[in-house]
């Protein structure tokens, strides 16, 4: 089912009613959630005045009563601060039109960014039933950060697909267990185990040289994937980085495509805990000749809320035929 009021007014109808329904249910629990912050905020001696991540309009910042009031804005703030971060890094390099790549552990997110600001869509879809799936999703009529999310992180799950070939994602092994190369007893072979035995990945300077990764058990779950397929196992490796390039670039390009944009006249800013890891392999499919590669990238959402305005969009409709629009009333609103 596709959900548009452009196509339907019943279907505009049920998204405008979602987005009421979806505000009240949340509205108590990121209340309370709030409240605690604060309090806790208080006890650790800091006094200064708390701002809330958007995810509408340009990604604005509010404070915790608007938070409260509103809180079907605050869906997807954390990816769409990741965006206003590239934004910003794309421009203080001076490429103002930019693809912003955010992977972490389970999914990818890329949003195009133009003359500095990311895109906005007017309505998005939450809580799925097919994750990656439209249409299966609770539909909300509020203005967002276009962001498209992609099955594919560090920690996706391969196998062999329907076709005898290698087939990545959506399941994710998640921070716990997470990867067989974490040594916290996974033993699925995922994506950040692939990077690992190509050598994209320093075992000894993980997180900073705070962690150290299982070159050996990352071998034994390849492994598997490897017999499976009828390959060594740095090519089941080499398999699995290129499927998930592709993947990701298949979806970047199909986003693009469908708001009338060429990617090959955009930089590539790559943030994420994976993100620069894979991001010359999707440029290069995408035919993007640029990359940048911020500083922190595995902190680049955290950042993005220090680079948002405050700011807060409000939205009136009066529908009326051109010919009976009642200006005054236009005015007054």
């Amino acid at each position: 089912v596709s959900v548009s009021s452009e196509v339907s007014p019943e279907l505009g109808e049920f998204a405008r009613t979602s987005t009421v329904v979806a505000n009240a249910y949340v509205l108590p629990l990121v209340a309370s959630y709030l409240e605690m912050l604060q309090k806790r905020l208080e006890q650790l001696g800091i006094r200064g005045p708390l701002r809330i991540m958007l995810s509408t309009g340009a990604g604005g910042l509010a404070g915790a009563d608007t938070a409260r009031r509103y809180p079907v804005r605050l869906l997807e703030s954390g990816p769409a601060a990741g965006a206003l971060a590239a934004g910003y890094w794309g421009t203080s390099g001076g490429y103002r039109d930019v693809l912003a790549f955010d992977m972490g552990g389970t999914t990818a997110k890329a949003c195009l960014i133009e003359d500095g600001i990311p895109m906005v869509a007017r309505e998005f879809e939450a809580a799925r039933v097919y994750r990656f799936t439209k249409g299966s999703g609770l539909p909300l009529r509020v203005p967002v950060i276009d962001l498209i999310e992609i099955g594919a992180g560090g920690g996706s799950i391969a196998r062999v697909g329907p076709f005898g070939l290698p087939k990545v994602g959506p399941d994710s092994t998640g921070a716990e267990p997470g990867p067989a190369c974490y040594g916290q007893g996974g033993t699925e072979p995922a994506v950040t185990d692939a990077d690992l035995l190509l050598g994209y990945l320093n075992p000894d300077f993980f997180l900073g040289g705070e962690m150290h990764l299982d070159v050996a058990a990352a071998r034994r779950a390849m492994g598997g994937l490897a017999g499976d397929l009828g390959l060594p196992v740095e090519e089941a490796a080499a398999a699995v980085h290129r499927v998930v390039n592709e993947n990701m670039a298949c979806a970047a390009r199909m986003h693009a495509i469908e708001r009338g944009r060429d990617l090959r006249r955009f930089s590539f800013v790559a943030t994420g805990g994976a993100g620069p890891v894979h991001a010359w392999g999707v440029a290069r499919a995408l035919g993007i000749r640029r990359l940048v590669f911020p500083p922190s990238a595995g902190v680049a959402s955290a950042f993005g809320m220090l680079t948002a305005a405050p700011g807060f969009e409000f939205a009136r409709s009066l529908p009326a035929p051109l010919g009976q629009t009642d200006w005054a009333e236009v005015r007054r609103a």
